[in-house]
């Protein structure tokens, strides 16, 4: 190989992994409780688990989670995907239950090539005294996505055991 060709080459990685860094797309995900005494905490998932996992756990090292997702944000690139956990410590005596609106989109002009596979599903989740619950989630990118950042928020509402039982269920027969 000739040493302009060599020069080139190692001239252009640097340049790639800038222009990766750029083309990357800030995601935060956010959370805003009505009646709900605990938190909603992301982590990175350890191992390959199946979407959509929901489960509870004595102790926190008993979930398949690696460290936590700082700030709640990630970068993604366009055409990618993540997959992470939802979790949430119940540290009290008592069970918790809740469920999730679905998710507010800000800026709503870039809400247009993201799918976000998460809580917002017309169910209830219980989390027991003392336990632990995550669910494996995964948030994607279309290739074609157009935006810089893009920030996902969830409600979260606390509601009582009848209510919770009614929607934790799959109906016998549909709503409709």
């Amino acid at each position: 190989m000739t040493r302009a060709f060599l020069l080139v080459v190692f001239l252009a990685a640097p340049l790639s992994a800038a222009a990766a860094a750029a083309s990357s797309v800030k995601v935060d995900i956010r959370w805003e409780y009505l009646n709900f005494g605990a938190t909603v905490e992301i982590f990175e998932v350890e191992g390959r688990q199946r979407l959509w996992k929901t489960e509870s756990v004595k102790e926190m090292k008993d979930a398949p989670v690696a460290g936590e997702i700082e700030g709640a944000s990630f970068a993604l690139q366009p055409g990618r995907k993540k997959r992470f956990a939802l979790v949430v410590r119940n540290e009290s005596a008592e069970p918790l239950y809740f469920f999730a609106a679905p998710h507010a989109v800000d800026p709503v002009e870039h809400s247009l090539g993201f799918r976000f596979k998460c809580l917002c599903i017309n169910h209830a989740f219980t989390v027991g005294p003392g336990e632990v619950w995550y669910r494996i989630v995964e948030f994607r990118l279309s290739r074609g996505f157009v935006g810089r950042q893009l920030s996902v928020t969830h409600s979260i509402i606390g509601i009582d055991r009848e209510r919770a039982e009614a929607f934790s269920k799959d109906p016998t027969l549909p709503d409709f």
